[in-house]
């Protein structure tokens, strides 16, 4: 069973006195190169209609940052050459090619293909994904050191099967046993069957396909176990247990484990027959405001010198000698013990409480959840005849009443609930179970963030107006901790109409939010003034200031790609590369 945790705010990291961002004219240093060949980008097709697939490509980023090598981007260029870029103090430069994708010319005609996409495993070794079904494990050298080396393809496969268009999500390495393993998250979209559609009540589902790669001196790999969950409902966050244990996802709807290589999954129709029949109760019961009674089932041939009775005004113990108890515990009220009394009857055995004080007790025994509770047929009469003044046997017996029924098409847009509701779940790799699981709420998505070497990503959560942004812990009970906030940035990014990107350097001293094409915003945390401040409203001192700037690039070309650093972030179009220094 799951746990259900909740998300606890640090207090001490929010600013309940915040002042909102103050606009700052101040121009930043913005400069730029050529991307020879352009980048490699691939748009939706006109079959490719979904939510899920619109999702899908959404959340894809043309820029890959390389976190052992700090002011340094990767990009693939039409050719599927896999460029370069190093961001200098006065300049940015756009250099070699340091791998090719194979079998460019073939795999670039695969219908409905995906983006290629290239993801850090260390300082020495990279997974690549093609983006129409083919992943590489490469050897880039050490990239601190020396960048400029030609990578080296160490094992490719076709996955998950061939010619199956799919998109790189995660990806982590780690030892174990002696053996080291690559742990890769893939995810693509598929037409639902009959049968799925009748069970998901969707007609494309979002896969993920969950592979693992073993060797023993990292030069020689081999696949080892292939995994795939599903869903009706694509995700907004996806990512592995960095031991390659768990995975964690966050999305509209729940995921379910449907493959395994190594561990056979338990299917739905499969649970359902092993729980089929649900077990009975160890007894029933039925109570009136006065009085309570309880009934158990014994073996054949109990007699009535097999049974005990011990009580007093809150506690009973009773049951069959030399056996286990039928019923022991502290009572959930007091009772007169002069007026209780037990009966049997062939397998049947009644026992009989009477209550000190009336009223309906929620059990019979504090904490015993084995018996079920059966409402009395002079009751249930009395109830029936209580509500029947309030119902009706059709939907609107009075249709020229003035209160009209209430009609559901008068609603609109922002008065809709959604279908299910957003959930953060952390599923084992092993059992397929969900081992934590916490309901999202009005806690709206926002962005991820991407936390350095072999660091699983962070999250960040829309909290009121603020985004909270979370990292992953291994503590079993907590799971998350809140480690930033962006004052008033759920509130901000929400009036972003044409935002393609958010996203936060890793000492999370500003947030970037991208338009589709030419303006960014920066929205940087609170910082002392030296002056003295005073709110005009309010007249109140203030001691700190947050910053917002814009930036206006000179292009009209879409914006493919974002990444953000310290001191410094990188915006790619099609055949631009910028650079915008920041700190």
């Amino acid at each position: 069973m799951a746990t259900s945790i909740e998300l606890k705010a640090n207090r001490n990291l929010i600013n309940p006195n915040f002042e909102g961002y103050k606009l700052s004219l101040d121009k930043l240093p913005i400069y730029s190169t050529q991307v020879d060949n352009g980048t490699y980008s691939v748009t939706l097709t006109d079959e490719q209609f979904s939510y899920h697939h619109a999702k899908l490509f959404g959340i894809y980023n043309h820029l890959v940052k390389d976190p052992w090598n700090t002011n340094t981007v990767y990009l693939i260029d039409n050719d599927w050459n896999i460029r370069r870029a190093v961001g200098h103090d006065m300049s940015v430069d756009c250099g070699p090619i340091v791998y090719t994708i194979p079998d460019a010319s073939n795999q670039q005609l695969v219908p409905g293909r995906c983006n290629a996409r290239l993801h850090f495993l260390s300082a020495d070794l990279a997974v690549i994904c093609d983006g129409s079904g083919q992943v590489f494990v490469v050897s880039t050298g050490n990239r601190q050191e020396n960048g400029t080396v030609t990578w080296k393809c160490l094992i490719s496969r076709t996955l998950p099967e061939e010619k199956t268009p799919c998109l790189l999500i995660d990806a982590v390495e780690f030892s174990r046993d002696e053996n080291h393993k690559i742990e890769c998250l893939l995810v693509h979209v598929i037409e639902s069957t009959p049968e799925q559609k009748d069970k998901y009540r969707s007609q494309y589902l979002t896969v993920l396909e969950w592979i693992t790669f073993t060797s023993v001196d990292r030069k020689s790999w081999t696949l080892d176990r292939t995994r795939q969950l599903l869903s009706r409902k694509p995700f907004s966050y996806a990512c592995l247990s960095r031991e390659g244990e768990a995975i964690t996802i966050a999305g509209e709807a729940d995921y379910v484990f449907t493959q395994d290589s190594e561990v056979p999954v338990v299917s739905d129709e499969e649970k359902e027959e092993e729980n089929s029949g649900p077990r009975p109760p160890d007894y029933t019961w039925h109570q009136t405001p006065e009085d309570l009674s309880v009934q158990f089932t014994v073996a054949e041939g109990v007699t009535k010198g097999d049974i005990y009775l011990t009580m007093s005004y809150n506690r009973i113990d009773f049951g069959l000698k030399n056996k286990s108890a039928l019923l022991k515990g502290n009572l959930c009220g007091e009772i007169d013990t002069e007026s209780c009394t037990w009966t049997i009857e062939g397998r049947r055995v009644d026992l009989y409480l009477s209550k000190k004080t009336e009223g309906n007790w929620p059990l019979v025994v504090e904490g015993d959840t084995r018996g079920e509770m059966l409402a009395e047929p002079s009751e249930v009469t009395a109830i029936h005849e209580r509500l029947a003044s309030l119902t009706s046997e059709g939907w609107n017996p009075d249709p020229d009443k003035c209160e009209k029924p209430y009609n559901t098409q008068q609603l609109e847009e922002c008065d809709m609930y959604p279908d299910d509701e957003s959930v953060l779940l952390h599923i084992d790799g092993n059992s397929h179970k969900v081992s934590h699981k916490i309901g999202l709420g009005s806690h709206q998505w926002l962005f991820n963030v991407e936390m350095g070497e072999n660091s699983a990503p962070g999250i960040c959560l829309r909290h009121d107006v603020d985004g909270l942004l979370w990292k992953q812990e291994e503590n079993e009970e907590s799971r998350w901790s809140h480690i930033a906030t962006f004052n008033a940035f759920g509130y901000v990014q929400a009036s972003k109409q044409q935002r393609k990107f958010s996203m936060s350097p890793p000492d999370y001293s500003y947030a970037a939010i991208c338009d589709g094409s030419r303006h960014m915003y920066l929205y940087r945390q609170s910082i002392p003034v030296t002056t003295p401040l005073r709110n005009r409203k309010t007249g109140q001192q203030v001691n700190a200031v947050a910053k917002q700037q814009v930036i206006s690039l000179d292009t009209t070309d879409d914006i493919l790609g974002l990444q953000t650093m310290n001191d410094r972030l990188f915006v790619l179009t099609r055949d631009k590369l910028f650079m915008i220094k920041v700190g």
